[in-house]
């Protein structure tokens, strides 16, 4: 396993850079300037052990020491300072004078001060001490003779006092490693004394308290792991170890709560941080490296590097603790996507993408691990190639590695056995180990939506009949063509085959880029002519794309069907119906009528189907690009348009027709054709008509006429509710509808015989007095009828026929002599109604 993540990679929050400059003011006060608050005594979930640092017979013994040492050099200070002290001063100056230049620990416990203190009440007294006094337990913890005065004329030229020339000094004190653990500040003082151990009699500079950096400084360099281990490097500076010379290093697991590895390290050499921090005493040897056996660790827990600083190996006692900011956080953002699952090529499987996770600091080996589901077993892994992705990075902004997330790999398919209809699922890998794929270390997946090798598709980009056949282009891809590797195209009609063409597909990249999950999909276009006639096609057409393992391509395949193309299609654009003529225009392509030179326009009654008239069409192969667009694959589809106008015949006036547009090989119309059939159509069945058509309105006589006229005094109030209609003046048997409607009644009642009564809608029509038997209507009750359709045969002298708004035939019928309006003039009705 290896892997590396600098400490800046992981979390700086809390920690200070060894550069960073620290000093002590020895002028009037002392401070300092670090802020870290990570350490002193601790009191956490790792246990230590406290107990009191301070030793006052320690203490003790250092001062009497110190003046034994000043006793032996009392003679020789004294003689120095009075054969160098100038006499010629101000003895009236009062002043005491002083002066702290530096103060610099040396190690151990010791500190060396250089300064100076003038007075003139340093006259005889020849000693001159410099005291260390421990503000915390209010006592002189040491002291030092100055043995060796710093001649100091600046001084001399300042303040013109006694000694003043004289008065410099550079002195060691040994203050302690517990007073350097413990003090919470330090005063020196300069002492001249006339008693040889400075006891009494004395005169007395108090320079201003110093605290020495009681901060604990650290920081944590690298975090990596390599060989199974997790190694770990950085430093710990802090005068509070100064008595505390074991220097171990923990794992804390905070998601247990509990140390699960510690070394005991050595403590290395550091200038840089000596320089950085010059007042605390081991900052020099502050280094540490220590390594920690994976097995111990689970890196998906919250994990805390802890330096601490003990009295002894067993971390009892009094501890230092630094606790530095988790290297694994314990909650993860574990996220990715798969940008492209490619197998378009057909050789390789190149997958894109990202995984985005910072457990890789520590999980640095990436893998990139095919895995089929269906069977449940990987089948492929590779080392992914890292890719920038500051897209990721923009979106997961709390994800340290977001911007180096991305991937790519490439799988040898040669190297795959891939089954066709199997689910497969990308997993991408973060792993300590860097053997196999990553699975024998600690790691953490990400598995991508799985992708299922079925897919297929195709497309016709153009489909176009012609005399040679059906030319073809377009493009066909399918993950079934792995293995299959002879492609057809096959022409259907009504589902039996009819053709086909063997095809050598060619490269259509934007296929590959808009499929590259399919199989090969890069080498998927084609552009061909099936050799057919035209006239085969005389029913739904499709195409069949075809991959096939067999090289005739009759067994081992796989098909896609085309959509359903039609072999005769058309459309009436226009069928316009005027007063004395109608007009018809559209189109009609077939691939049946390649070889039908003759159009016809045929109307069929559209109850019956009986034909009643018939006429060419001589404005044919109009010119058509719409209906070429729209149904290439019809022969001469471009050319499929008609028109055609005439006056209406009598054969069609009055009646709801179909339209038949024949293309047919007979001059006539007949033989071998292709139909294409209208709505219905209706010729001027909105409109009225006379009951006799081929005598149309006739003549009538007085009595023969609606309402009161001549010759018709025999009737009550010499009023007639209708028009009749003779048999002399107007000829005929069959009795005709004189507008379209609906039949709601036939019956007989004496004095009218037979009757028959036709609703249209705003009009009830009473057709009366012609028939002298059931027999001779032809129409029944509930049947809807067009104008000019048959009623019945007259067999009688007339036919009376009667139009009224009221549809209640009874009433109306009471109003038979009532000249009240209830009944209509009909010869008026149908007069005017004749054009619509």
């Amino acid at each position: 396993m290896h892997g590396k993540v600098s400490a800046d990679q992981i979390d700086t929050t809390n920690q200070n850079n060894a550069q960073t400059t620290a000093t002590v003011n020895t002028q009037n006060s002392a401070s300092n300037n670090d802020n870290n608050n990570n350490g002193n005594n601790a009191t956490s979930d790792v246990a230590a052990d406290t107990s009191a640092n301070s030793n006052n017979n320690t203490i003790n013994n250092t001062i009497n020491n110190t003046a034994a040492t000043a006793a032996s050099s009392t003679a020789n200070a004294a003689t120095s300072n009075a054969t160098t002290t100038n006499t010629n001063y101000d003895a009236n100056d009062q002043g005491n004078y002083a002066y702290l230049d530096s103060v610099k620990l040396t190690g151990n416990g010791q500190v060396q001060l250089a300064g100076w203190n003038a007075t003139n009440a340093s006259q005889n007294k020849p000693y001159h001490y410099i005291v260390a006094y421990d503000n915390t337990t209010k006592s002189e913890i040491a002291q030092t003779l100055v043995t060796n005065p710093v001649t100091r004329q600046d001084v001399q030229q300042a303040h013109n006092v006694y000694g003043a020339a004289q008065s410099g000094f550079n002195v060691t004190l040994d203050l302690g490693e517990d007073t350097l653990a413990n003090a919470d500040s330090i005063s020196f003082i300069s002492r001249y004394s006339s008693d040889q151990a400075g006891k009494v009699n004395n005169t007395d500079f108090w320079y201003a308290p110093i605290t020495f950096d009681k901060e604990n400084h650290a920081w944590l360099d690298s975090v990596a792991i390599k060989d199974g281990q997790l190694q770990v490097s950085g430093w710990n500076a802090t005068n509070q170890a100064a008595n505390k010379p074991v220097h171990t290093v923990m794992v804390y697991d905070r998601t247990t709560k509990q140390v699960v590895a510690s070394q005991v390290v050595e403590n290395l050499d550091r200038s840089d941080v000596a320089k950085a921090y010059p007042d605390v005493v081991n900052a020099g040897k502050s280094g540490f490296f220590a390594s920690f056996d994976l097995s111990q660790l689970n890196l998906n827990h919250q994990l805390q590097i802890i330096s601490r600083y003990s009295s002894n190996t067993r971390s009892t006692g009094a501890a230092t603790d630094y606790y530095f900011t988790p290297i694994t956080n314990g909650n993860y953002t574990n996220q990715g996507s798969l940008d492209s699952f490619d197998l378009s090529d057909g050789s390789q499987l190149k997958v894109t993408g990202w995984h985005a996770d910072d457990i890789s600091k520590l999980e640095s080996n990436h893998f990139l691990i095919l895995y089929d589901n269906t069977a449940a077993k990987q089948v492929g892994v590779v080392k992914a190639t890292a890719v920038n992705r500051p897209d990721v990075a923009a979106v997961y902004k709390s994800v340290d590695t977001a911007a180096q997330s991305g991937f790519t790999g490439t799988f040898n398919l040669s190297n795959l056995n891939l089954i066709l209809g199997h689910s497969y699922s990308l997993v991408s890998r973060y792993s300590t180990s860097s053997n196999g794929n990553g699975g024998d270390g600690q790691y953490t997946d990400y598995w991508f939506k799985p992708v299922t090798l079925s897919q297929k598709a195709y497309n016709l980009d153009n489909v176009t009949m012609t005399n040679d056949g059906l030319h073809i282009v377009g493009w066909m891809a399918s993950d079934y063509a792995r293995g299959r590797g002879n492609a057809y195209a096959i022409v259907l009609n009504n589902g039996k085959e009819v053709a086909r063409q063997k095809l050598n597909l060619a490269t259509r990249q934007d296929v590959a880029n808009a499929y590259p999950s399919i199989y090969n999909s890069v080498k998927s276009g084609f552009d061909t002519t099936i050799s057919l006639n035209p006239s085969q096609i005389n029913g739904n057409m499709q195409v069949i794309l075809r991959f096939a393992g067999s090289a005739d391509g009759n067994s081992d395949f796989d098909d896609q069907y085309s959509k359903t193309y039609a072999s005769n299609a058309g459309s009436f654009d226009a069928i316009q119906v005027s007063d004395s003529g109608i007009y018809v225009s559209g189109w009609h392509a077939s691939n049946q009528a390649a070889n039908m030179k003759y159009q016809y326009l045929i109307f069929v009654d559209a109850n019956s189907g009986e034909e009643l008239y018939r006429q060419q069409v001589l404005d044919v192969n109009r010119t058509r690009n719409d209906v070429a667009s729209a149904y290439p694959t019809i022969l001469n589809s471009g050319q499929s348009g008609f028109q055609l106008g005439f006056t209406i015949p009598s054969e069609l006036d009055h009646h709801t027709v179909k339209v038949i547009d024949r293309l047919s090989d007979d001059v006539n119309g007949n033989g071998n054709y292709v139909d294409l059939t209208s709505d219905t159509i209706s010729i001027h069945n909105n409109k009225w008509a006379w009951p006799f058509p081929a005598v149309g309105e006739g003549h009538f006589m007085g009595a023969q006429l609606f309402g009161v006229n001549p010759g018709g005094e025999f009737r009550q109030n010499c009023f007639h509710d209708g028009l009749d209609f003779g048999a002399y003046d107007h000829p005929g048997t069959q009795v005709h509808a004189i507008h379209s409607g609906t039949i709601v009644g036939v019956g007989y009642t004496a004095g009218l015989d037979w009757y028959v009564l036709e609703d249209t809608g705003e009009y009830l029509v009473v057709y009366q007095e012609a028939f002298s038997n059931r027999g001779n209507i032809t129409v029944k009750p509930g049947q809807k009828i067009e104008v000019g359709d048959v009623i019945g045969n007259r067999d009688t002298s007339h036919v009376h026929i009667g139009i009224t708004r009221q549809h209640n035939f009874n009433i109306a019928l009471a109003k038979s002599f009532t000249n009240d309006g209830t009944w209509l003039n009909p010869l008026k009705i149908i007069r005017n109604g004749l054009n619509g």
